[in-house]
This record gives C-alpha cells, sequence and structure tokens, in this order.
C-alpha cells in the first residue's frame, strides 16, 4: 500500500520516526500540504487582497493624501503576498532537526518583520505618541519577530530562550500600549485592544505550534494565524478608516480634512 505523507502523519500523531522513515527529504510544498492549510492560506491571501483593494480605493477617493490610509493599504498588501507565497508553497520549510518534523513558515516571518511596525505606528499616530515612544514601540516590535524568528531556526530547548526573549519584547509593547487608553477616544480604544491581543496570542500560538512544541496540529496553527492575521490588518483597517475622524479626535472640514493643526503631521 502507498505510505502516508509524513506531514499527515505528523498530524495523526505518528512518531518523528515513523515520519523520518517515510520519506522526509521528499517532501514539497504546496504537495504535500492538508487540504485545511490550503485552504486557510488561500482565505489569507484573498482577504488580505480584498482588504488591501478596499483601502487603496479610500485612500484614492480623498482630496489630500493620508499617511494613516497608506499605512492602513500596506499592511494588508505585503500580508496578502506572503499568504500567496505560502499558499504556492514558497517560503515553506519541512524542518526535521527537531525533536520531531515541523512545518515552519519562513514567510511569515518576512511579513511580519515589516507589517507589526506599521501597526504600531498607525496606533502611536492615532494616540498622537511623540517620536520617541514611537521608535521605541516600532523597534520592539522588530526585535519582537526577529527573537522569534531565530527561536523557529534553533531546536529545543535553545529555540524557549529566544522565545522568552520575544516575550520580553512583546511585554515592552504591551506595557506602552495600555498606558495610551486614558484620553482616548472610544474608537481609539478598540483599536489599541486590538493591536495588544495581536502582540499577546501571537508568541502563545508560536509556543503551541511547529515553531515550539507542536501541541496544535499544522491545521490548527495555520487557522488561528490566518484568522489573527485578517481581524488585525483588514479588520482593524476597516474599522478605523471608516470611523478615521473619530478615531483620531480631530474635527473636520467641508472636504472632509482635518482641522486640528496639531494632526497635519500625519495626515
Amino acid at each position: 500500500p502507498t505510505s502516508m505523507s509524513p506531514v499527515f502523519q505528523i498530524l495523526n500523531g505518528t512518531s518523528a520516526e515513523a515520519a523520518a522513515d517515510g520519506g522526509g527529504g521528499d517532501i514539497t510544498f504546496p504537495d504535500d500540504f492538508p487540504n485545511s492549510v490550503k485552504h486557510f492560506l488561500l482565505i489569507g491571501a484573498v482577504g488580505m487582497m480584498v482588504g488591501a483593494g478596499i483601502f487603496l480605493y479610500l485612500s484614492m477617493i480623498r482630496t489630500k493624501a493620508s499617511l494613516y490610509h497608506s499605512l492602513a493599504f500596506i499592511m494588508p498588501a505585503i500580508s496578502a503576498m506572503s499568504y500567496y507565497a505560502m499558499w504556492t508553497g514558497m517560503g515553506v520549510e519541512f524542518k526535521t532537526t527537531d525533536t520531531s518534523p515541523r512545518v515552519i513558515f519562513w514567510a511569515r516571518y518576512i511579513d511580519y518583520v515589516v507589517t507589526v511596525p506599521h501597526l504600531l505606528i498607525q496606533l502611536a499616530l492615532i494616540a498622537k505618541a511623540d517620536t520617541s515612544a514611537m521608535v521605541a514601540s516600532t523597534g520592539n516590535s522588530v526585535l519582537f519577530v526577529i527573537a522569534l524568528l531565530i527561536g523557529a531556526m534553533n531546536v529545543a530547548p535553545f529555540k524557549y530562550m529566544w522565545w522568552f526573549g520575544g516575550v520580553v519584547f512583546a511585554v515592552l509593547i504591551v506595557v506602552q500600549l495600555a498606558g495610551r487608553y486614558e484620553n482616548a477616544t472610544d474608537i481609539a480604544k478598540v483599536l489599541n485592544t486590538i493591536g495588544i491581543v495581536f502582540i499577546v496570542v501571537y508568541p502563545l500560538i508560536w509556543l503551541l505550534g511547529s515553531e515550539g512544541t507542536a501541541s496544535l496540529g499544522l491545521s490548527q496553527e495555520v487557522a488561528f494565524l490566518t484568522i489573527l492575521d485578517l481581524v488585525t490588518k483588514v479588520g482593524f483597517g476597516l474599522y478605523f478608516l471608516l470611523n478615521f475622524e473619530a478615531a483620531t479626535g480631530d474635527e473636520v472640514g467641508p472636504d472632509g480634512e482635518p482641522l486640528n493643526q496639531q494632526s497635519q503631521q500625519y495626515v
């Protein structure tokens, strides 16, 4: 009888040794993805493309170029390319050097090292944070993603030290975001909460997923991260741009542009 694909063996709980004997070197993507993984990656790609298209349209119909709208467009545009690349098998590795074989999505780290700072820049602009606070949060976000990336390249127990380092940077980001609720608009509070949820949940999925303990199946991991990404990038952007003036607290003139001079540097 035809042997089961090593990826499916892992998902079904077969031992690492059996998976390796099943021909780990013959693993190719996207052919060896479970159908559910392919579906979620495609949902992510299409959802991000639709979101980017909507944000581009909302930007183009404005009478004046907006940094907020540009940043909102860039996030899902980059993620759409990332998800499409992963769906076609690019930026994906079958890692056999760990305690058990894992599927690692390197393209996601390229995505996050760009889009997570974009997310935090938007939150800093909405909060009218000073430049030093913006640099601190975006810098910590880059270090946060890089630490988890290096962890994914390592094996246990060393990878968990890198995960812990990423969590330290995540805590620094959350502490800074948590201090922005006072005097913030209701819309800004919701957006801030979305940012905090992403920073908290992603390291947990990393720990439970392929990069960490592999407690989650590959389909579950991809599903959770796809939903998290769509909420953080498309949901965040839609909620923000459709409530733009309420989120920024700016009064607008007849042309729809902010009258608040303090915020002119951001639009």
